[in-house]
């Protein structure tokens, strides 16, 4: 498709290809124009890829000048390396497709500049774009709700981007040129030399375009091992997390205030919070029908459920219903705050490791595990002077103790809460009516 943008011409949906052979780039890109009979190309003296228009854009006849916009937008800084532009193109308030370009590591990538009418072909493409760059890359564009179509762990960002923006982008580097006929004639003449020349001049001629390659496409330099590890704590270190002396907090207030223990003479069974986050959690609440419990019914489960518990699943023969809640856990707290500067293996141990051994006597179980390697060393522990270490923990026991996790250290978080209500239990020193189990993650770095 091509489009006038301000006076401009400008092309979508344009076919790319990756330049293979030993021959030089820019034969090599004239001799697939020949191939595809293409009277327009882009291509760059020393770049292994090149494009040519589809071929209903190639038989329109044009005196402008006519520009790739796959090709601006590579070049456009704020959107390198990687970056799916995809504009939702209306006239008059009529959908028309959506154009689409894909970026990845600063060029063009084959398959991803075309205009799309088909949500579904769409669907289809955004997810293989997804894969092709693991996820992190920039939403470019005026259609900010494919992000909904995008796996839970991608790390996209939406940027704005109007036509208007690609216009003003628009320079030689983009521009679409006639393939190059005296390439062509100077590769033939290359070849009655090389011919003439023989195996020897051959081998050199070889060589020194290997030289040329080498030099024109140096190998990107080798990361060291630390580099390679803090990429990889990066990309984990993204997700959001609770500090469990926050969380444990919100959750008993959530819990005392909120849930009810009863609602139309069922009765609050358990409660489960299997992914502790900020900033909100979402938990799982189970509740029951007693044997001895006279006239309650589904009915009046329905009619006085509060409107913060949703979605209600009867179950187990209607003796059971499971309802949707939450609470709030505080404003959004990612991973990387907690690793600035965190206590040493041994600190952890002493420190949060005691603090759990002084809740034994009031606790069935309060447990530290073993420190174990956070993140992947590609070679080892060689070059790796101060690796992260994590360690889980666990406390089950009483609600009541639940007061003494405000004293946690700031690198302990708080990955899942479970509760167990029993009214007829008779308090003791390691039993209650409610019976809390929680579970976490200790960090630490060498």
């Amino acid at each position: 498709m091509i489009l006038d943008i301000h006076g401009k011409k400008v092309a979508f949906g344009m076919q790319w290809r990756t330049l293979t052979g030993s021959d030089a780039p820019a034969a090599l890109a004239a001799r697939v124009a020949k191939e595809v009979r293409a009277t327009r190309i882009w291509h760059e003296e020393s770049a292994l890829h090149m494009g040519y228009l589809g071929p209903a854009d190639a038989q329109v006849k044009l005196k402008d000048k006519l520009y790739s916009a796959a090709a601006a937008l590579a070049r456009i800084p704020q959107l390198s390396p990687n970056a799916l532009f995809l504009f939702h193109l209306q006239a008059h308030g009529t959908h028309v497709g959506y154009l689409v370009c894909g970026i990845v590591k600063g060029r063009p990538r084959v398959g991803f500049d075309q205009v799309i009418t088909d949500e579904r072909e769409l669907a289809a493409l955004v997810v293989d774009f997804v894969s092709k760059c693991d996820g992190q890359f920039k939403l470019a564009g005026n259609a900010p709700e494919i992000q909904g179509l995008f796996p839970p762990d991608t790390r996209a960002v939406h940027v704005p981007f109007t036509l208007e923006q690609i216009a003003e982008g628009l320079g030689p580097h983009a521009l679409l040129k006639k393939p190059s006929a005296i390439t062509q004639r100077k590769q033939t003449i290359v070849l009655g030399v090389l011919a003439v020349l023989g195996i020897v001049g051959w081998q050199y001629s070889a060589q020194a375009y290997r030289a040329y390659q080498a030099k024109m496409h140096p190998p990107p330099p080798q990361k060291s091992p630390a580099e390679l590890y803090a990429e990889d704590i990066a990309s984990r270190a993204s997700v959001p997390v609770a500090l469990a002396s926050t969380a444990a907090p919100r959750f008993m207030a959530w819990f005392t205030s909120a849930v009810p223990l009863q609602i139309g003479g069922w009765t609050l069974k358990t409660v489960a919070c299997d992914r502790v986050v900020t900033p909100r959690t979402a938990c799982t609440l189970v509740y029951e029908v007693k044997a001895t419990t006279k006239g309650a019914t589904n009915m009046t489960f329905l009619a006085a459920l509060p409107d913060d518990l949703a979605n209600p699943t009867f179950r187990n023969e209607d003796k059971e219903v499971v309802v949707q809640g939450g609470f709030d856990v505080g404003p959004e707290t990612r991973l990387t705050a907690l690793l600035v500067q965190p206590p040493k293996p041994m600190a952890l141990r002493a420190g949060f490791g005691s603090t759990l051994q002084t809740l034994r006597p009031v606790a069935g179980k309060a447990v530290l595990g073993d420190a174990a390697l956070f993140g992947v060393i590609p070679a080892g522990s060689i070059g790796v002077e101060h690796a992260y270490r994590t360690a889980s923990w666990q406390l089950e026991g009483p609600m009541r103790n639940a007061t003494e996790i405000v004293a946690f250290p700031r690198t302990v978080t708080l990955d899942k809460i479970a509760v167990t209500v029993d009214l007829d239990a008779q308090p003791a020193l390691k039993q209650s009516k409610f019976m809390l189990a929680l579970n976490g993650t200790a960090y630490a770095q060498d």
